[in-house]
């Protein structure tokens, strides 16, 4: 069985700080050693109790269009 990292408090920080204005790939530079995957359930989990409010800003998404 694999066993899933624990989530550091400066990692969720870096999270929470960055996400409205980066892209995944962004983020993954940001968190070494964090995967797209983990990174966006995170995310989820941070949504859903709160500490991460409103979306992705319109530069952000068009960054991420022209990162696919």
């Amino acid at each position: 069985m694999v066993r899933k990292k624990v989530w550091r408090f400066s990692e969720e920080k870096i999270l929470i700080d960055s996400y409205n204005n980066s892209t995944i790939l962004e983020l993954e530079r940001l968190l070494p050693g964090r995967d797209a995957d983990s990174i966006n359930s995170k995310i989820k989990r941070l949504k859903f109790a709160g500490k991460i409010v409103g979306g992705k800003t319109e530069v952000a998404i068009k960054r991420a269009y022209e990162q696919r």
